[in-house]
């Protein structure tokens, strides 16, 4: 491992994709399709460890993986993407040719420190990244994160060329036999929208493709807390409005509490805690109370909140160091009796009241971090790994 380089680090990683939503659509749709042998990921020395194809199923920020992909044995890290896809809303083909941070991603695939899944790999220690997620946004603007468990950072953003030219039926008549072939109606394709959608899109609507790229980038300097019958918070994992997301795991909890970030508006969180008794608890907590587009939450009660107590913030604030005068805090209350959860953004006396939607919570065994899940399934060996880390 340590002898690795960017050019050289070789590991099992994957690709999945996401596509902006259409407001006001009737459930999740597919609006873009990438085109059959236009889709690669190539190392340093150009050799092709990748080759996709996919609907982009997925909402904003989360994975929907495609077909094809990386070797199950592994491969070297990518370099260069080439992204080709038709936009069924916009009714335009798009390429990107992108150059990537091959040394920011050498650092959080490889460098990253490792952590403890608690999902589908429960106990193993496993890297903090290992996906390479492709976000599209409207008008040809791409978005590139890095997914692990329970986490998701911003990698870059891009921009596709619209290739001129092209057409539905143009493209169909000269892909392979047997190859995956566009739907020539384009209207077909979007017929899960509501009429009122589709007479929008046909008067000339269009998604803003800046709330993506812009808009819900803005960070702000926060951290989460717990209040009322808590006794200790021993994990946590947050999810928030720009798509990233922390996993924390109790070893690293006291960093969490003492180095100020910025971090984009809540979006939910999940809480493991202890209540006064010393019983221990299972959150989860979501900070919306409906849809602004196709499976993206309406955050813009959080937003009007964030915004009042830091007016005029801007993405390019988003490099700018917090101090501990600046840091704001949302926090979560845990009443008696675990009945009705309520939440706040508090900075010093200003105390502003945030949405809570959806709420799941249930007690658990000692150590565990599932409904159902008993102490004894939990070897001594996990159960060190769960308090301090991989080694």
């Amino acid at each position: 491992m340590n002898n690795e380089t960017p050019e050289t680090a070789f590991m099992e990683w994957t690709v999945s994709f996401c596509s902006y939503g259409i407001d006001i659509a009737r459930r999740d749709q597919t609006n873009l399709e990438t085109l059959t042998g236009n889709n690669w990921l190539k190392d340093a020395d150009g050799k092709t460890v990748a080759v996709f194809y996919t609907g982009f199923g997925a909402a904003w920020g989360l994975g929907s993986f495609g077909m094809g992909g990386t070797p199950a044995q592994g491969a070297r890290l990518p370099k260069t993407l080439r992204l080709s896809y038709h936009d069924y809303l916009e009714d335009r083909f798009y390429r990107l040719d992108a150059e990537l941070p091959l040394q920011r991603l050498f650092e959080l695939f490889v460098r990253a420190p490792k952590i403890v899944a608690r999902e589908i790999r429960y106990g193993e220690v496993t890297p903090r990244y290992e996906d390479l997620r492709i976000g599209v946004a409207p008008d040809g603007h791409v978005m590139l994160w890095v997914w692990g468990v329970g986490s998701q950072v911003e990698l870059g953003t891009y921009r596709a060329r619209v290739l001129e030219g092209m057409t539905r039926q143009s493209y169909n008549a000269n892909v392979p036999a047997g190859a995956f072939t566009l739907t020539e109606d384009r209207w077909l394709a979007l017929d899960r929208m509501k009429p009122e959608t589709v007479a929008r899109v046909k008067a000339g609507w269009r998604p803003d493709p800046m709330w993506y790229m812009r808009h819900i980038r803005v960070k702000y300097p926060w951290r989460h807390v717990l209040s009322g019958n808590v006794s200790r918070v021993t994990e946590l994992q947050s999810a928030h409005g720009n798509a990233e997301a922390e996993n924390v795991g109790q070893w690293e909890l006291g960093t969490y509490m003492q180095v100020n970030r910025l971090r984009a508006i809540p979006e939910a969180a999940l809480f493991w805690f202890h209540d006064r008794r010393g019983q221990r608890h299972y959150l989860s907590i979501n900070f919306s109370l409906r849809e602004r587009a196709v499976s993206e939450p309406d955050l813009s009660e959080v937003r009007a909140a964030f915004e009042e107590v830091f007016p005029g913030r801007t993405l390019e604030d988003n490099d700018w160091l917090p101090g501990d005068q600046d840091m704001a805090l949302v926090e979560v209350q845990v009443p008696d009796d675990f009945q009705r959860f309520t939440a706040f953004l508090v900075k010093g006396e200003r105390r502003i009241p945030l949405p809570v939607g959806r709420v799941k919570h249930f007690e658990l065994e000692p150590f565990t971090h599932w409904a159902g899940q008993t102490s004894e399934s939990l070897t001594p060996e996990m159960r060190k790994l769960f308090q301090l880390g991989p080694p």
